[in-house]
């Protein structure tokens, strides 16, 4: 009985997730020096269907919530309207960026749409070079 209740618990839980996005860029900046983790700074554009692909789709993947959660600080940013540092240059849209809490760029962007698998394979990918980097100091 405890087993099954753990497991609607838990299901419940990730229906209800959702990414802990960041009011500013500031406030990200703050959060990932506070925890030592890296920034994911993804820039939408409110009429881009592939950003709205990548929210409804990969980003609200349970798996994928759980991991940018845990392991990172998440700040989204619509191109037109939000405001972020200048050194952020979106060319396309949807643009994930990853940033250390010193402001550099982990690996270059990654612009469009990528489904869950391919999207958590660039997150682990951020994640060891993140850690690797921080080993080095």
């Amino acid at each position: 009985m405890k087993k099954i209740l753990f497991t609607v618990l838990l299901l419940a839980t990730s229906l209800f997730a959702e990414i802990e996005w960041q009011s500013s860029y500031e406030q990200a900046l703050k959060k990932a020096k506070e925890l030592n983790r890296p920034i994911l700074v993804l820039v939408v554009s409110e009429h881009c269907k592939w950003c709205h692909k990548l929210q409804d789709e990969t980003l609200a993947d349970p798996a994928v919530e759980n991991y940018i959660n845990r392991r990172f600080v998440a700040f989204l940013v619509d191109r037109e309207k939000g405001k972020y540092p200048s050194y952020i240059k979106a060319k396309y849209v949807p643009t994930t960026f990853y940033i250390t809490p010193d402001e550099k760029m982990i690996i270059k962007p990654v612009e469009g749409y990528w489904n869950a698998t391919d999207y958590m394979s660039d997150l682990r990918l951020v994640l060891r070079v993140f850690k690797k980097s921080r080993a080095l100091r």
